[in-house]
């Protein structure tokens, strides 16, 4: 009993004394620290793990990038060499064409001189070539191109204008059946019209008349055709 009283007055000497304060403020403040150490490592690790998933993320987004870069540039790369195959295709001189018509040439391209006219009685320049043809069979596009126009002419007939690209090609001596329209599509060898006469040239065999013009120059249509060598 006598200890328990010892201890007793102790304790209580203790908490009245001036040290109680001091220590327990100590405590506190170590408590609190160790608290606030806990939680701001607590806290550094998750901002780690988020900054870890974040470099993750610009990672992938940077692949993902790359790989859509790589794409592109590969299918422009394509794109161009399809394209630039096509124009060469469609190159006048030297590219790749066919004849409108499978007759043999009954009129050559003048190139600027005067050449007798049967028809007219008189002497004048033929700026394109006569393909013979029946009436009726048919007058192929050149090459691939759109139409710019339809019209009728009354020394040529009806005539159809189409860009091919490289060159504009007039069509002429078309029947008005089975003819394109203005603004038209055609693939190579499609279907422009029917052969049918030429007004101004009745008294030669029958043929279509065309007409080849490059940079809106009229110019030798077997030689623009690339067709030198397969009408010799």
């Amino acid at each position: 009993m006598e200890q328990e009283k010892t201890e007793t007055n102790l304790y209580r000497r203790f908490l009245n004394s001036k040290a109680f304060y001091p220590i327990m403020l100590s405590l506190i403040a170590v408590l609190s620290i160790s608290i606030w150490a806990v939680n701001r490592s607590n806290k550094l690790l998750s901002t780690t793990n988020t900054i870890s998933q974040g470099t993750n993320i610009i990672a992938d987004l940077t692949d993902d990038i790359t790989t859509a870069v790589q794409n592109t540039t590969a299918k422009a790369q394509t794109t161009t060499q399809k394209h630039t195959a096509e124009y060469e295709k469609n190159q006048a001189f030297k590219g790749d064409w066919i004849m409108p018509a499978d007759g043999k040439i009954i009129k050559d391209y003048s190139a600027g001189s005067l050449v007798e006219s049967k028809t007219m009685g008189d002497y004048r320049v033929h700026n394109g070539i006569d393909i013979a043809a029946k009436k009726g069979d048919a007058v192929k596009a050149v090459n691939s191109g759109k139409v710019l126009d339809v019209y009728s002419d009354a020394f040529w007939g009806n005539t159809v204008v189409i860009d091919h690209g490289g060159m504009v090609v007039k069509y002429s001596a078309l029947s008005s059946e089975g003819i394109v329209s203005k603004g038209d599509i055609l693939k190579k060898g499609d279907k422009v019209g029917l052969a049918d006469t030429v007004p101004c040239e009745q008294k030669d065999e029958p043929h279509i008349h065309i007409e080849v013009l490059v940079k809106d120059e009229a110019v030798d249509p077997l030689s623009a055709l690339n067709q030198n060598n397969n009408n010799d």
